[in-house]
């Protein structure tokens, strides 16, 4: 499967885990999307790297 595949794969399955982790840091709904959206958007920015299995 191709690297770019995996990694918004891997990205999309932790979509919830990251929203949790938001809301539990700004206590607002409306705040942590906004911040998941921004960390999303970053993570996409630097996929190239991206190394499976990591953190």
């Amino acid at each position: 499967m191709d690297a770019n595949l995996n990694f918004r794969r891997d990205l999309v399955q932790v979509q919830n885990e990251l929203f949790r982790f938001a809301y539990k840091l700004t206590a607002n709904y409306d705040d942590a999307k906004d911040l998941l959206q921004e960390t999303s958007l970053k993570a996409l920015y630097n996929e190239d790297k991206y190394i499976p299995g990591t953190n």
